[in-house]
């Protein structure tokens, strides 16, 4: 069987050095739990370009987004990815999402 496939829009005020961290980041994890990823970086202004023009299974963000732009996209906060705390809670509340999809 092979993996399944997922894709994540991750946040942070500039879209580049936070967001590139906790894309690595949860790259590695979820690999680490069977899944094949894909990650996007993107600042909050971007953030509804994004998820207009493409479906993501988690947006992951570090900084402030509106959530009216999420348009029924789960969405977590990752700051703890980067501070150490929270992983594994992160972790859990991401697979349920991603299982809760069928993925």
């Amino acid at each position: 069987m092979g993996k399944k496939s997922i894709k994540l829009l991750t946040v942070c005020g500039s879209g580049i050095v936070t967001s590139s961290m906790i894309a690595n980041k949860l790259t590695e994890m979820f690999e680490d739990e069977g899944y094949e990823v894909s990650a996007m970086e993107a600042n909050p202004s971007e953030m509804g370009t994004y998820l207009a023009r493409d479906k993501y299974d988690l947006v992951a963000y570090a900084s402030p987004i509106d959530e009216d732009e999420l348009n029924g996209t789960p969405a977590l906060p990752a700051i703890g990815l980067i501070t150490g705390l929270g992983e594994d809670e992160f972790l859990e509340k991401a697979l349920e999402i991603f299982k809760a999809a069928g993925k």
